[in-house]
């Protein structure tokens, strides 16, 4: 078991919590770089240092710079032409819609979502095998119920960074649709996308034993990046139209 990957893994948790808590007091855009950096320097550290299987970590990693790669144009898009985010802050090129800080910060988003799945399946597996040839819970219930958690955590994750960095870094709704409603100052269709993006997991990593094939991490990403502009645009339009 994984358990000193575990701790990285809510250390970086925790200073990204930490830096948006800072960011909703101090409002500049520069205060996500140190997160990256201290996020980057102990992944790192774990893959170099830690004296046991990293494996479901470099996939994380991997998945979730792919996701990133595949679902920034769809955020310039939804930012440039359809006005769903306003981002209050140029960073290094003025020119970007999405500031790098913030687009680097989406990556270790992603990756703590994918290794908090990994995880999951990884330890429920061992928590419902037994000694004969049938286990307790057969892989597609375990996915299910790991994707499940994962699901909800992302949903409420997101709820809290996006309001944290509400009052500074961006400003949803720039169109100004009266009929979507909030929650803590977040529309309801950016925690509804990461909802039914991350209720896919099993989908984007492939299922060992079932009619889902496993995936490599760069292609759970593509998957992953795909849907979660779709749903975003999607849960949008339930309550623009």
């Amino acid at each position: 078991m994984g358990i000193k990957t575990d701790k990285v893994v809510f250390a970086v948790t925790g200073t990204t919590l930490l830096t948006f808590l800072i960011v909703s007091r101090i409002g500049t855009i520069w205060i996500l770089y140190p997160n990256v950096l201290i996020a980057i320097f102990l992944f790192f550290y774990c893959f170099w240092q830690v004296d046991e299987d990293t494996t479901l970590l470099s996939n994380s990693a991997i998945f979730g710079s792919v996701t990133v790669l595949i679902y920034a144009p769809m955020d310039r898009l939804f930012s440039w032409k359809a006005h769903l985010i306003f981002y209050l802050h140029p960073d290094f090129l003025a020119n970007v819609t999405t500031p790098i800080a913030i687009i680097l910060n989406w990556v270790v988003f992603v990756t703590l979502a994918a290794y908090c799945y990994q995880r999951l399946v990884a330890i429920f597996r061992a928590r419902f095998a037994t000694e004969s040839d049938t286990p307790k819970m057969g892989p597609v219930s375990t996915a299910l119920l790991a994707t499940g958690i994962t699901g909800i955590s992302a949903t409420v994750g997101s709820i809290v960074i996006y309001a944290l960095g509400a009052a500074h870094l961006w400003q949803w709704n720039a169109m100004q649709v009266d009929r979507i409603p909030q929650i803590a100052s977040v529309p309801i269709f950016v925690p509804l996308a990461f909802l039914f993006t991350f209720l896919l997991c099993p989908y984007f990593f492939g299922i060992a034993g079932s009619f889902l094939r496993e995936q490599h991490a760069g292609v759970a990403g593509i998957r992953c990046g795909i849907f979660m502009g779709a749903f975003q645009f999607l849960c949008f339009l339930l309550f623009y139209v």
